[in-house]
């Protein structure tokens, strides 16, 4: 990716000259550039997280490693589903559907 120093734009020719450089002259701003991105790297910045932080990621760890979908729960339903003994109650699904709206409806 090039970058434009100095309202001089890339060209091969200036990646070119990176190169040709030989300490003989004054250096373009373009190798002087070159030089200061040379130099040799800082040290490395280090994070420490705290007991909080790695507990939170060892129960990120342990909440991914779980299945997204209860298969015995699934299955129960199917079955009864299948038999004809899955009982809806039609009370439950009002009273469930009201706390919802309430819920909604707090959020606003």
């Amino acid at each position: 990716m090039a970058i434009d120093i100095n309202n001089i734009p890339p060209s091969s020719a200036q990646v070119s000259e990176l190169g040709s450089h030989r300490g003989g002259g004054t250096p373009t701003p373009t190798e002087k550039v070159a030089e200061k991105n040379s130099a040799p790297a800082p040290a490395l910045d280090q994070v420490s997280l705290t007991p909080e932080a790695q507990q939170l990621r060892n129960l990120e760890q342990q909440i991914a490693e779980q299945p997204v979908v209860d298969t015995q729960k699934v299955n129960a339903v199917k079955e009864s589903l299948a038999n004809g003994s899955y009982e809806i109650d039609p009370n439950r699904v009002a009273s469930k559907m009201m706390s919802l709206e309430k819920a909604l409806g707090d959020m606003s």
